[in-house]
C-alpha cells in the first residue's frame, strides 16, 4: 500500500547533481520523459502515514535511489529540497518530495530496464529543452537558482 494524504500519491525522489552543473534522469518510455529516480512513498515507511515526515520521505527516496541506480552506489546525505503537486499520467493527484544529493563513488546504472531505457547526465541551463516529468518542470526554475 501507498501513502496518501488529502487524496494525494506521496511520492519522493532524487534530485542527483554533479560539478558540471547537470542532473542525473532516468528516461521513461511509457511516459515519453526523464524524470528523477523516485517513486511511491509505502506506508510501511511512515511513522504517520496520514503526515509523513521529512526523515520518512527521505528513506524512500533513498529506497528508490538504490532500486532505480543500483545499490553498488553511495551519495551524500540527502537534503529536502522542496515538493511539487501536479497530476501523474494515469490521472491521479500527486506530491512529489524531492532531495538534493551528489554521488559520492560507484557508477549508477539502469536497474529497472522494462521501465526506463536511457540514464543520461543533461545539463540544469537547458533542462526546459528536453521532454522532463510534469514535477521537475514545476521545480526548475528553484533548481536552476542552485547553479547560478
Amino acid at each position: 500500500m501507498h501513502a496518501y494524504v488529502n487524496e494525494r500519491l506521496i511520492l519522493s525522489g532524487c534530485l542527483v547533481l554533479n560539478d558540471k552543473k547537470e542532473i542525473l534522469l532516468l528516461f521513461r518510455e511509457d511516459h515519453c520523459h526523464y524524470e528523477t529516480p523516485g517513486g511511491k512513498v509505502r506506508l510501511s515507511e511512515c511513522k504517520n502515514p496520514e503526515n509523513p515526515s521529512v526523515d520518512d520521505l527521505s528513506k524512500a527516496a533513498e529506497r528508490e535511489l538504490y532500486e532505480e541506480l543500483g545499490n553498488h552506489i553511495n551519495v551524500e546525505k540527502l537534503k529536502y529540497f522542496d515538493k511539487a503537486e501536479f497530476t501523474i499520467p494515469d490521472g491521479r493527484l500527486a506530491v512529489a518530495n524531492k532531495f538534493l544529493t551528489r554521488i559520492i563513488s560507484g557508477t549508477p546504472k539502469i536497474n529497472e530496464p522494462e521501465r526506463f531505457s536511457k540514464l543520461e547526465w543533461l545539463p540544469l541551463t537547458t533542462l526546459e529543452k528536453y521532454p522532463i516529468s510534469p514535477d521537475l518542470r514545476i521545480l526548475l526554475p528553484m533548481l536552476k537558482e542552485l547553479v547560478k
